[in-house]
């Protein structure tokens, strides 16, 4: 017979557990877009839907590019917004000397516990790319 105590602590434990769960925990990237823009010294900016459920909610985004298998940039952790349209905006820190065709993007909470990854291969040339199933509009964050 199991005691009361040991129903108690099982509990506890399990609402620990629970409370420790990530509320964006089930987050995904639907889609996006790429702009390399028109010359190889701009920026490259990137857009993720991650769905208007985590509008508000605060991330750390890394994005890591690379152009023929070798890295083009560092991966710096940004913390950033989610927007109230459930996009994650954000832009490179340097221009690069070769348009990327391939990005790794990841997620993390404010705790950094990974939530959500995804990896893209980009036609390496300039312009607007977008992955995914649905129209993304890449034009309001240059």
């Amino acid at each position: 017979m199991i005691s009361k105590n040991k129903i108690i602590i099982s509990l506890v434990i399990c609402l620990i557990a629970l409370s420790s769960i990530s509320v964006v925990s089930a987050m995904e990237i639907y889609g996006g877009a790429f702009s390399t823009n028109g010359g190889l010294d701009d920026l490259t900016y990137a857009s993720m839907d991650v769905g208007t459920a985590y509008s508000g909610k605060n991330v750390i985004v890394q994005i890591w590019y690379s152009r023929d298998g070798s890295i083009l940039n560092h991966g710096n952790m940004v913390p950033i917004t989610v927007t109230s349209d459930g996009y994650i905006n954000i832009r490179s820190a340097d221009a690069y000397r070769f348009f990327p065709d391939h990005a790794e993007i990841n997620i993390y909470d404010t705790s950094r516990n990974l939530i959500c990854s995804k990896e893209v291969s980009m036609s390496p040339e300039s312009g607007i790319q977008t992955y995914g199933d649905g129209f993304y509009d890449h034009s309001y964050i240059r």
